[in-house]
């Protein structure tokens, strides 16, 4: 008996689905394909439930007449090409047929469209693989689709998408890259009942490329290109002084197709080396255009990626294309991106700001009258049971009115009390703290010395009492003097509608300050490198390029908050900064390591140091 058998069709088209649809962005991607092929000049998307209730694609495109209509979500059915020729020369986003039969596949399928001026259409319904209703329906020239319950037939695959946050994130950054390509397309996005963009055509591609990226961020960007033969580049990229942390503000398109091509990004990089900061990434919307037959859209199923023919030449001419654009500029914008890349260097190796109340080198070192009395948790307490008690036996009775909350202090461990460790000054316990390399504590104790990691311990202090915020009341905040607007991009003011509660909670004032701009009043109380909302972006930063740790995005919020507001590796520190570090990290519920899982302390012993040099 035969053990290989022919797939029944059903199963056939959901595993060909699977191919072409991972997610609710894929699908707007396929729709607004087919209507860019359609000549359509507006184009309008409205989501649901992130996707999962509706996905909408309307525009104003040739439209199909019936027989169309009901051929349209068969497999292979496409007006694109006629013969395996057609193939090596593809001027059309879409070409292989399959993309409306997958979708129609996986959900409860409907097309509405109209050839004709008078408004008269045909409309189809699909569920599965079958053709449920088909009648005339009312419909202005053009063509509407309606995909309901994507994967409602496929559970296992509906279990894979992600939060509903991220799936509007990939939706909205699908819609982004055919507005950059497409100026003259009037484009507009609406998530359940909300306009979210409104684009109308634009009267040149620097003018939508603004619009998409903001006027702020425009203004440092410069043209870039160059031709090369059958080669063409084309686009903007940003000035050294001004970066990013992660490569989300890079946008690459080939013949019009927005792509992932590893070429394009190699060679991005490489005309920014020693010019910005490392880990530090350019702004860039780079167009190529080539004879369709140099280059292979037809290397996978979603048609993100692609392959062309000659990659050395792509990337010396990207390549060379950004050079001339920095080039010629002045020298005095040259010497600016040094300047900017050496103070980056020195802050990594010299004295960053305190986030939380330490005092600028040469400034009054702050006395431990202010610092708080905390209770070291039972964990701790056995692991370095020869500092609590030491420190516990040095110190003085506790005054009898409690000092202020210093700025960098955490709220004591909602633990049983164990040790209680109050504030002194004793003289001749300062010895035996010390820093090493500015970066480590070290701290001796009966039997060797207890080590800790500078950042990471604040990093797990301000990451606890971020947590314990969210849960009480909304702390006081800093107040600016004079409010500073901030522009952001369209992925960034997501993250801040999603999350504007948490923030809130942490200490910061910000307010929706019409476009996509944000307002700031104020700042947590203790941060010491706001740095004019540069502490805010570093934030946005971690959250769009996934840096953050946590399960949730309320808890990768505050990791970032807690790791871009700690002291820093290099940050020089008073003996009573050290004392109140070690004395709260040693009251934090999870001493041991900082939100990212790294380790805050480790203790050498005598013996092991003896060991080193034989003696035991």
């Amino acid at each position: 008996m035969p053990i290989i058998r022919t797939l029944p069709d059903d199963v056939a088209r959901r595993i060909a689905a699977g191919e072409v649809v991972e997610r609710p962005a894929s699908v707007i991607k396929e729709l607004i394909e087919n209507a860019v092929d359609a000549g359509a000049r507006s184009i309008t998307v409205t989501v649901a439930g992130g996707g999962d209730a509706l996905l909408e694609v309307r525009d104003d495109g040739t439209g199909m007449a019936r027989e169309d209509v009901e051929l349209a979500p068969r497999n292979f059915s496409t007006s694109k090409i006629r013969d395996a020729d057609d193939l090596h020369r593809i001027a059309t986003y879409g070409f292989r047929g399959e993309a409306l039969a997958s979708i129609s596949s996986v959900s409860r399928f409907e097309i509405i469209s109209s050839d004709q001026s008078g408004g008269e259409g045909w409309r189809i319904r699909v569920e599965g693989k079958s053709i449920v209703e088909s009648a005339p329906a009312p419909h202005a020239r053009g063509t509407t689709v309606r995909v309901r319950d994507l994967f409602f037939n496929t559970p296992a695959r509906k279990r894979f998408l992600k939060s509903s946050i991220t799936e509007r994130r990939r939706i909205l950054e699908t819609i982004l890259s055919f507005a950059l390509v497409l100026p003259e397309v009037e484009l507009h996005y609406i998530d359940d009942g909300r306009h979210v963009l409104d684009y109308l055509p634009a009267a040149s591609w620097r003018e939508r490329v603004a619009a998409v990226l903001g006027n702020s961020v425009m203004a440092h960007m410069v043209d870039a290109g160059i031709e090369s033969g059958s080669l063409k580049v084309d686009g903007f990229v940003s000035l050294p002084t001004h970066t990013r942390g992660n490569r989300f503000s890079q946008f690459f398109f080939v013949n019009g197709r927005a792509v992932r091509e590893r070429t394009l990004v190699h060679a991005v990089q490489d005309a920014y080396r020693n010019v910005i900061p490392y880990k530090r990434y350019p702004v860039a919307v780079l167009a190529l255009t080539m004879p369709p037959e140099d280059v292979d859209v037809n290397v996978h199923p979603s048609k993100l990626e692609v392959r062309v023919r000659d990659e050395r030449a792509v990337f010396a001419a990207v390549r060379q294309a950004i050079k001339s654009s920095l080039t010629s500029q002045s020298e005095a914008v040259i010497a600016v991106a040094r300047v900017a890349r050496a103070s980056a260097g020195s802050q990594r190796a010299g004295t960053p700001v305190w986030a939380s109340g330490s005092q600028a080198s040469g400034a009054t070192p702050r006395t431990a009258e202010g610092l708080e009395t905390v209770t070291a948790s039972a964990e701790i307490r056995d692991a370095f049971a020869d500092y609590v008690a030491r420190r516990a036996a040095l110190s003085p009775a506790p005054a009898a009115e409690p000092a202020p909350e210093p700025e960098l202090a955490l709220p004591a461990a909602e633990v049983a009390p164990t040790v209680d460790v109050p504030p002194h000054t004793a003289p001749a316990d300062d010895a035996l703290y010390w820093q090493f390399n500015n970066t480590f504590i070290f701290i001796q104790v009966r039997g060797g010395v207890v080590v800790i990691d500078q950042h990471a311990a604040h990093e797990r202090i301000l990451f606890d009492r971020g947590m314990r915020q969210l849960e009480g009341s909304s702390p006081p905040s800093q107040q600016i003097l004079f409010s500073i607007p901030i522009e952001l991009s369209l992925r960034e003011l997501e993250v801040f509608r999603a999350s504007k509660d948490v923030f809130q909670r942490l200490g910061f004032t910000l307010e929706p300050f019409g476009g996509m701009s944000i307002l700031v009043r104020g700042y947590p109380q203790g941060v010491k490198n706001w740095a004019d909302g540069r502490l805010l972006l570093q934030i946005f930063d971690d959250i769009l390029s996934d840096r953050a740790p946590g399960d949730t995005p309320t808890e990768k919020l505050v990791a970032s908050y807690a790791c871009r507001s700690a002291i820093k590796a290099g940050q020089k520190l008073s003996v009573d900064e050290m004392k109140l570090l070690a004395d709260q990290l040693f009251a934090a519920d999870h001493p041991y390591s900082c939100p990212h899982g790294r380790p805050t302390i480790h203790r050498l012993s005598v013996d092991e140091v003896s060991r080193w040099f034989h003696r035991r």
